[in-house]
């Protein structure tokens, strides 16, 4: 096979090879911040079957922009709280589910997908994962064209 041709302008030196990396352990690390860590809770927590979407403190449910307002003062649901040692976490995390699905089973889903979600993405060991059931709203019914 022939080798790649490479042009090379007058007056700039020609390019070099780029420098070989270390092993991935001997670069660096990562260290992923405890907030990350929590919101990654909460959207995992989100995205369970059973679980309203963000609502507020009363459990009634939001729009995007009452979900933001809320968010900021730390009102919706879900709403999680995490304790780190090292690359360990125990989650706690407030959920609202919907009626009428049992709450424990939503409860028990939303356990093992925080636990799923944050050894995948957030690369920690989870040791606990303990979720309250903090409200409980009526699922919105689906409107319906009226017949006429």
């Amino acid at each position: 096979m022939a080798e790649p041709a490479t042009a090379v302008l007058a007056g700039h030196p020609a390019p070099t090879a780029p420098p070989a990396l270390a092993e991935a352990g001997a670069r660096g690390r990562l260290v992923v911040a405890d907030r990350v860590v929590q919101r990654i809770a909460e959207a995992a927590a989100a995205g369970v079957d059973g679980v309203a979407p963000r609502t507020s403190s009363d459990g009634s449910l939001t729009g995007n922009v009452t979900t933001a307002v809320g968010g900021a003062l730390g009102r919706t649901l879900p709403r999680a709280s995490c304790v780190r040692a090292g690359s360990r976490v125990r989650v706690e995390i407030e959920v609202a589910t919907l009626w009428p699905r049992p709450a424990a089973e939503v409860a028990a889903r939303v356990r093992d997908r925080v636990a799923e979600r944050l050894e995948a993405l957030a690369g920690v060991r989870v040791d606990a994962v303990a979720v309250t059931v903090a409200k409980v709203v009526l699922s919105a019914a689906p409107t319906r064209a009226r017949v006429r």
